[in-house]
């Protein structure tokens, strides 16, 4: 009983803290001195990491990205999942392959690119964020448009670039 009263209140107090205008963000993305700008919304179950170095991905349609990325790239992103031998050129570094489970596949793959930096507007503050990853969703995830992207919670409180992460970053160096 002392069980649920805990957990019962703990879910009464996260609810309290979002409302529905607070799980929509705006997301700047760039890559190789080009941008895209798309809507967000924080998605409190997405988890997804780079299984190698544990870098947090944001999963976004690849019809948004069509401006950043190269179009030969976004038309055959399951080939390069295969390993089929498609020409990568500067993007070769950035790539990664990236597992998933969900509720309609349960061992699925997906493409992801290294981005130069993303900035989230929330609506308090701007969140740069420059060691996330852009996974390619070769679908569309919201048919209404209200958002494009799906932000896990982790990215926004673990990834933030502060003055003093800069300061640390730069003495270990």
């Amino acid at each position: 009983m002392f069980g649920f009263i805990i957990i019962t209140t703990a879910f009464k107090n996260i609810k309290g803290k979002f409302t529905k205008k607070d799980m929509f963000c705006s997301v700047k993305i760039n890559m190789n001195n080009k941008c895209a700008f798309i809507k967000a919304i924080i998605d409190t179950g997405n988890f997804l990491k780079e299984p190698i170095t544990k870098t947090p991905v944001i999963v976004v349609e690849k019809q948004v990205l069509k401006d950043i990325i190269p179009k030969h790239i976004l038309d055959n992103l399951d080939k390069i999942v295969n390993g089929e031998d498609i020409e990568l050129g500067e993007y070769i570094s950035r790539i990664r392959l990236i597992p998933f489970t969900s509720l309609g596949k349960e061992n699925g793959m997906l493409l992801g690119i290294k981005a130069n930096e993303v900035v989230v507007e929330t609506g308090e503050r701007n969140i740069v964020l420059d060691n996330v990853i852009i996974g390619i969703y070769n679908g569309v995830l919201n048919k209404s448009g209200k958002y494009q992207s799906l932000i896990g919670l982790e990215v926004l409180d673990n990834n933030e670039r502060s003055v003093e992460d800069e300061y640390i970053r730069n003495i270990k160096i």
